[in-house]
C-alpha cells in the first residue's frame, strides 16, 4: 500500500522530468496559491472534528441511545428463547455509512416508533471500542464488516438488511406497512 502511495506521490514529477515541455501547462504561483490553501483547510478541520467526535465516543465521554441496548450473543439468544424478534445494528463511530444510515433512517421518529411498537428488541453491536464478541457474530452471518444490520426472528435464519437503508427497507423487514408508519 504505501509503494502504491509512494509511487502515486511521484508519478508528476517522474512525468515532468520526462517531458519538460509540460511545465509550461502548470498554474504560475501568485495569490491564487493562499486562498486555494485556505479552502482546503476546511476539509482538513472538519476531518480533525469528527475524528475527535469518534475518539470521544471510544474513550466514553458520549454516550449512546437509550432505547438501544448493548448488544451479546447471549442477549439474541435470550431474547430468541423468549420468543421475541431482535434487529441488531452493527456498527461503529468511524464508519460513515453507519453514521448516515443511523441519521437518515434510524433515528427517523417513524421508524423508532415502528421499531418500538413492533415488539423488537433493539440491540447496538457497537465496534467503535473493538469488543471481541462484535467479529464473531458478524463472521457468523457471513460479514467482515460494519455496518450490518440483522433481523434475528425465533426458529429462522438471521434476515440481513442491506448496508444502505432506507425507511421503507426497515418498515418492510420489520413487517410495518407504510401507511401505518406515517
Amino acid at each position: 500500500m504505501f509503494t502504491a502511495l509512494g509511487a502515486g506521490m511521484a508519478l508528476p514529477y517522474v512525468a515532468l522530468a520526462w517531458n519538460p515541455q509540460w511545465l509550461r501547462w502548470l498554474p504560475k504561483p501568485g495569490a491564487w496559491m493562499v486562498r486555494f490553501k485556505q479552502l482546503l483547510a476546511i476539509p482538513l478541520y472538519a476531518t480533525v472534528l469528527w475524528l475527535g467526535w469518534v475518539l470521544a465516543l471510544q474513550s466514553g465521554v458520549l454516550a449512546g441511545s437509550s432505547d438501544w441496548e448493548k448488544f451479546s450473543l447471549e442477549k439474541v439468544q435470550g431474547y430468541e428463547r423468549q420468543g421475541k424478534p431482535v434487529f441488531v445494528d452493527f456498527t461503529a463511530a468511524w464508519c460513515v455509512t453507519c453514521q448516515v444510515n443511523k441519521q437518515l433512517v434510524l433515528s427517523r421518529p417513524d421508524v423508532e416508533q415502528a421499531l418500538l411498537r413492533s415488539g423488537m428488541a433493539l440491540l447496538r453491536a457497537d465496534w467503535t471500542r473493538r469488543d471481541e464478541e462484535i467479529p464473531r457474530a458478524l463472521a457468523a452471518l457471513g460479514r467482515k464488516g460494519v455496518p450490518v444490520y440483522a433481523l434475528y426472528r425465533p426458529g429462522k435464519e438471521p434476515e440481513l438488511l442491506p448496508e444502505l437503508l432506507t425507511r421503507d427497507t426497515v418498515l418492510a423487514a420489520i413487517g410495518t406497512p407504510k401507511e401505518i408508519a406515517r
